[in-house]
């Protein structure tokens, strides 16, 4: 279960577009996280897999709760899509916030969290991402998903506006990884 942003319609396409490229280099077996309904930008990991979540689930209306908190203090969080990166596991869309609203939102929401935020208690999130295919198996090729990458490091995407957050659990659909929203919050500074 986590907190995620999503792009507008619009850049979830362009990602999607990006996805779809480099899935064909580094092969349909693996998941293509960076499809237009998945594409995402994780806030904060809440907990680890839970194959069910009951409704009235205390934990989930406390994640709730506290993200109306926190996001009653930030307003809309802007990224600039700025290019790939590759880890060991995926290929990355690296995403640059032009000021601190998305540090601010994610203090914010570890605070109003307490307890409930042990998962990522110790864990300094300080670089926003957005994950386009996780690699499932050995790549057929793994210089050309490299050499493909290292092309496309300062890919300007333009900037994504997110004006809201989710709380999501991951869920398999059998090739690949999609998310169930639980709920949607408005990021809408009070004055």
């Amino acid at each position: 279960m986590s907190v995620v942003l999503r792009p507008d319609a619009a850049t979830a396409r362009r990602i999607e577009d990006v996805t779809r490229n480099a899935m064909a280099v580094a092969g349909g077996e693996h998941w293509s996280t960076g499809k237009a309904d998945s594409s995402h930008f994780t806030l904060r990991a809440l907990e680890n897999y839970r194959a069910s979540v009951p409704d009235g689930d205390a934990r989930v209306s406390r994640y709730i709760a506290a993200l109306r908190t926190a996001s009653s203090t930030v307003g809309p969080v802007r990224l600039n899509l700025s290019g790939l990166t590759l880890t060991p596991g995926c290929v990355m869309l690296c995403a640059e916030p032009p000021d601190d609203a998305i540090e601010r939102l994610y203090d914010a929401y570890g605070e109003a969290l307490g307890e409930d935020g042990w998962l990522e208690a110790s864990f300094d999130r300080n670089i926003w991402y957005s994950t386009l295919v996780h690699f499932t198996s050995q790549l057929a090729d793994p210089h050309a998903v490299v050499q493909w990458v290292g092309d496309r490091r300062h890919l300007a995407l333009g900037e994504v506006e997110c004006r809201h957050a989710e709380l999501v659990v991951y869920r398999f659909n059998g090739s690949r990884i999609v998310m169930e929203t639980l709920d949607v919050v408005p990021l809408s500074r009070r004055p």
